[in-house]
């Protein structure tokens, strides 16, 4: 009888041993946005980020205002260099991106209006500023919008590019400059206004870069104020 018990506690370490091997397998996870990175056990941590996107290195990234950088996978939804959005989504666990201070994996995301605050000049609406592209009549976008009588006029000459129209408080013909920073550039004491393409065939012309007290500019019938005015190009 001394030998049955040992044997028989043998007998039941083994069958434990061989139902565990048989679950020790992984459950499988889940393969949404694979490329994002591993879903967070647990809770899931949220972050709320709004952007401008551009291209990276693996995936796609969304640059905010303040200079963050998060990598970010938006599947199958229509976002590119150029869009500026708001995503809520998971900090993945790890992934493939290796950039920006981490990869969210989207839970939603929606394309909203620029802050004035947003001033990556690289940015451009996803299109290259040009004398070809600025060339034209322009006129504020919105349901009242007429072609007949536009707000203002950009004509290129080898002198420059320089905007024409009714200006408050300043002289009805402005120089645009081009480059790293394009502008409008104002006489002083105005400051300088920054513009962005819309593409394909809009311009943001922005309030100044700069957060100091700042006097309303008019053009044609529109004020440019809080995040600026779009205004689209006539045929």
């Amino acid at each position: 009888m001394r030998h049955i018990l040992p044997i028989a506690a043998a007998l039941v370490l083994t069958a434990c041993a061989g139902s565990s091997d048989e679950s020790a397998s992984p459950p499988p996870q889940s393969t949404d946005n694979p490329a994002s990175g591993t879903r967070p056990v647990g809770e899931p941590q949220l972050v709320t980020v709004e952007g401008r996107v551009e291209a990276g290195v693996e995936c796609s990234t969304i640059r905010t205002p303040d200079g963050e950088v998060w990598a970010v996978n938006f599947g199958e939804r229509e976002f590119g260099p150029g869009d500026y959005v708001r995503i809520t989504g998971e900090v993945a666990d790890a992934s493939f991106c290796m950039q920006g201070q981490g990869t969210l994996i989207p839970q939603d995301v929606e394309a909203i209006e620029p802050p004035a605050r947003d001033r990556n000049p690289a940015r451009s609406g996803g299109m290259a500023l040009t004398r070809e592209y600025l060339t034209g009549n322009w006129v504020a976008k919105g349901v009242n919008a007429d072609c007949d009588t536009p707000d203002f006029s950009i004509e290129s000459s080898p002198g420059g590019i320089v905007l024409s129209g009714d200006m408050g408080a300043h002289d009805n013909d402005a120089l645009i400059v081009l480059g790293d920073y394009p502008r409008l550039d104002l006489d002083e004491p105005r400051q300088d206004l920054p513009i962005e393409a819309r593409g394909p065939d809009g311009l943001a012309i922005l309030r100044p870069a700069s957060d100091a007290d700042y006097d309303p500019l008019t053009i044609g019938g529109a004020s440019i104020e809080d995040d600026g005015v779009v205004f689209v190009k006539c045929a």
